[in-house]
């Protein structure tokens, strides 16, 4: 079972972030980004909304652009994900963003990520549903180690959440 750990969405801690990928979902109407995708663009000085204004990335639904990161952060790459726009985000397009995602990790045979949620960057999705979406997918079996990147209030809530279906998948009476 994939080992999750859950990080404040805070500049300090993103700055303190060792992974091998950071996955960044945003929307085609997201401007300025917010959420991690907007605190990393403030970290590294507006290069990914650089990106975004010279039309290298627009946010379509399934738009994947990995980037390698600055020495600024110590993940290896970021992988920006579109989602495309909020006015369209529900339950459904989170579900295919959570699998999308989850695809595009398992490809890139990556075996520690930090992840936004999709949706949660505007607050579309509760953190719980976002996050019993994202646990809903088939990262693949390279992936060892996520870190969810979520405000502190909802650490608790997500952490009973994974801790009850780790239970669940140790229990002897299965």
């Amino acid at each position: 079972m994939i080992a999750y750990d859950f990080a404040p969405a805070t500049s300090k801690s993103l700055d303190e972030l060792q992974t091998e990928v950071f996955v960044l979902p945003f929307f085609s109407d997201e401007r300025p980004l917010s959420g991690a995708a907007g605190l990393v663009d403030w970290r590294l000085c507006g290069a990914l909304s650089r990106k975004v204004m010279a039309g290298y990335l627009e946010g379509h639904f399934g738009e994947k652009a990995f980037v390698a990161a600055p020495p600024k952060l110590k993940s290896e790459a970021l992988l920006l994900f579109g989602l495309g726009p909020s006015t369209a985000f529900d339950p459904v397009v989170a579900e295919k963003a959570s699998a999308a995602i989850a695809e595009a990790l398992a490809d890139a045979q990556v075996s520690t990520a930090a992840i936004a949620l999709p949706g949660r960057s505007m607050d579309l999705l509760p953190a719980l549903q976002a996050m019993q979406l994202w646990l809903a997918t088939s990262p693949g079996e390279a992936l060892e180690e996520v870190t969810i990147v979520e405000r502190p209030e909802e650490h608790r809530a997500l952490e009973s959440l994974v801790d009850g279906l780790r239970r669940q998948a140790e229990s002897p009476l299965d």
